[in-house]
């Protein structure tokens, strides 16, 4: 962001099975091409919570990045207010959310 100070949390200790949990998961993304090695200057730790499925979630503490964030200055619209500016469009895009992606 600009004119903030990068915003970098180290990495703690994980269990075994998280770090294989979070590794499975970014080497499929990047197999898939849905992520990259990240370039950006800030970090944030990453860890996993149990679903009540038995399977991890995956976790990202953007409290640094959340806190320096400048917050919006315009409220996000509302639908019929989207839905009336779309009206007469040809093309749309949608993206996939996926895993909170």
């Amino acid at each position: 962001m600009p004119g903030s100070k990068y915003c970098v949390t180290r990495q703690w200790s994980l269990p075994r099975d998280q770090v294989q949990t979070i590794d499975d998961f970014f080497e499929g993304r990047h197999k898939a091409g849905h992520v990259r090695e990240s370039i950006s200057p800030h970090s944030s730790p990453t860890f996993c919570v149990k679903k009540s499925t038995g399977d991890w979630r995956i976790v990202h503490a953007f409290n640094k990045l959340t806190d320096a964030t400048i917050p919006a200055q315009m409220l996000i619209p509302r639908k019929d207010m989207v839905l009336d500016t779309m009206s007469g469009s040809v093309i749309y895009s949608a993206i996939d959310l996926s895993d909170g992606f």
